[in-house]
């Protein structure tokens, strides 16, 4: 492999891992809150209110990084991927961005519809979108709304799975820099030692 990486920028990078260990933490969160007999009723509504609260910030993040990334454009794929490769790589990018940026709105859709106001960390109200706030058939919209949420919820763990696959599987079994690009500096010599590098 040569040494000169194509590396994404820092704060690129920054944008990549909070946003992936929040998610990660939602969706674990949101499956402990809805399994029955897990939390009793208190610790269960403290846990709803911060899974609405995280998702909040991951919706904030994801326009941020959508921002980031089109003021910054990320570097180019190895020369030696093929080109049925790239597409497939671009277009899970494009579909795990707009997952990132949909879960978080259907979740603030689903906060519009109920009849109280859920707070940011406790701390004041969350807005809610003024075209279902006032909708009559509140309790059915959001129903169906909480239904495409859970439904989202396995389409980003699948499409999460293939990327992280797809990168692990270019780092062991290609052995070209895909996953070095986006790893944090400290951890490229160590990512290179457990593939058996220098």
């Amino acid at each position: 492999m040569s040494a000169v990486i194509s590396s994404y920028n820092t704060v690129a990078k920054i944008f990549h891992w909070l946003m992936a260990t929040l998610i990660v933490c939602m969706l674990v969160l949101g499956w402990i809150m809805t399994a029955d007999n897990i939390l009793d009723g208190h610790t269960q509504s403290l846990a709803m209110q911060v899974h609405k609260s995280i998702g909040m910030i991951v919706l904030t993040l994801g326009v941020c990084r959508l921002t980031w990334r089109w003021l910054n454009p990320p570097p180019p794929f190895p020369a030696h991927m093929q080109r049925w490769e790239k597409a497939v790589a671009h277009l899970t990018h494009i579909i795990l961005y707009t997952l990132i940026l949909i879960m978080p709105l259907v979740g603030w859709m689903i906060i519009s519809t109920m009849p109280h106001n859920a707070l940011f960390f406790g701390l004041f109200p969350i807005p809610n979108l003024p075209f279902l706030a006032d909708l009559p058939n509140k309790k059915d919209i959001r129903e169906i709304l909480e239904n495409i949420h859970w439904s989202l919820a396995w389409v980003i763990v699948a499409f999460v799975t293939l990327h992280a696959g797809a990168a692990l599987k270019h780092h062991f079994i290609e052995c070209d820099e895909i996953l070095l690009r986006m790893a944090p500096n400290y951890l490229g010599r160590m990512l290179r030692y457990l593939r058996g590098g220098l």
